[in-house]
């Protein structure tokens, strides 16, 4: 229960934080980008991946809407990464 436990806590009380905010924005936007892209690589499909990979990590948000998902997707797969690596070490 105390993994799961500091799990949740790891996944509210980062974003909450400027500085965990920042780091859970650019992690966020690696996987976001990976994801988006991912797709059209098994399609073959190259210079979409590229554009899609670009669009995602190079270029600024549009919209407040993007910078809290990238937030919530770095967060949570961050947490994830943080509960399996704490698990694996018991």
């Amino acid at each position: 229960m105390a993994y799961g436990e500091g799990l949740l806590k790891y996944i509210i009380y980062t974003p909450i934080t400027v500085v965990g905010a920042i780091s859970m924005y650019i992690y966020g936007g690696v996987w976001s980008a990976l994801l988006n892209a991912l797709p059209h690589i098994f399609s073959g499909d190259f210079v979409e991946v590229f554009m899609q990979y670009f669009v995602y990590s190079a270029l600024p948000p549009t919209s407040i809407g993007q910078i809290i998902s990238q937030i919530l997707i770095g967060t949570v797969a961050a947490g994830i990464k943080w509960f399996v690596a704490m698990n694996l070490t018991r």
